[in-house]
């Protein structure tokens, strides 16, 4: 009897477990990605695009806060 062309003799066939290791295994050898990355994958993956509005006003705010201590304080109290 024949084996199929794509199993080789010395190897055994891979199971589901293995499969997963060596993809949990390539995904740690890959460099770490940033935060704003992970976000963004995160966003794109789980469909939530009602995060995004939300986060933008976060960072506005904090940049406001940001500024609001520095010298650029002046010109921003003039915008409101």
């Amino acid at each position: 009897m024949k084996r199929p062309p794509q199993m080789k003799p010395d190897q055994p066939p891979r199971s589901d477990a293995n499969l997963r290791a060596d993809d949990l295994r390539r995904q740690a050898e890959q460099a770490p990605r940033g935060l704003a990355a992970e976000f963004f994958d995160f966003v794109l993956h789980n469909k939530k695009w009602w995060l995004i509005p939300i986060v933008v006003v976060l960072l506005l705010v904090g940049l406001l806060v940001f500024l609001g201590g520095s010298g650029a304080a002046p010109f921003i109290y003039t915008l409101f």
